[in-house]
């Protein structure tokens, strides 16, 4: 932020990868279309559904926080689609989810009446 202050955002997928991982193979292992497959697939969606869970509340809270504190609210255009072609970066940024971040933020300058903008890439 302006005033130099630092979040720290959870990383939800960083902290879980092994247990990603271990679902994932197990899925894989199975023979698509039979009761086991479908109850492994069912496990991989849950740990999915709780990731995005997990993303979607930070950046709720983190939102309305920057929204209610500031009446003006000017974010950087970043690259996002270019740096997550990045191999070393991409599953770091992806984990944070800094489009949906910068959609909410959008959303609840339109509802509370506070001024947004985006500032181009330098």
């Amino acid at each position: 932020m302006s005033d130099g202050t630092k979040v720290d955002a959870p990383k939800p997928l960083k902290k879980r990868i092994k247990k990603y991982r271990k679902l994932s193979k197990s899925l894989s292992n199975k023979t698509r279309g039979s009761k086991r497959y479908e109850k492994a697939r069912l496990r991989v969606a849950k740990f999915h559904g709780k990731l995005k869970d997990t993303r979607a509340d930070f950046l709720h809270k983190l939102s309305t926080k920057i929204i209610r504190e500031n009446q003006t609210i000017v974010l950087e255009d970043l690259n996002v689609s270019g740096m997550v072609k990045n191999r070393k970066l991409s599953r770091a940024i992806s984990d944070l989810g800094w489009r949906q971040f910068r959609i909410l933020l959008e959303g609840k300058a339109e509802k509370y009446g506070r001024d947004f903008r985006v500032i181009s890439r330098p």
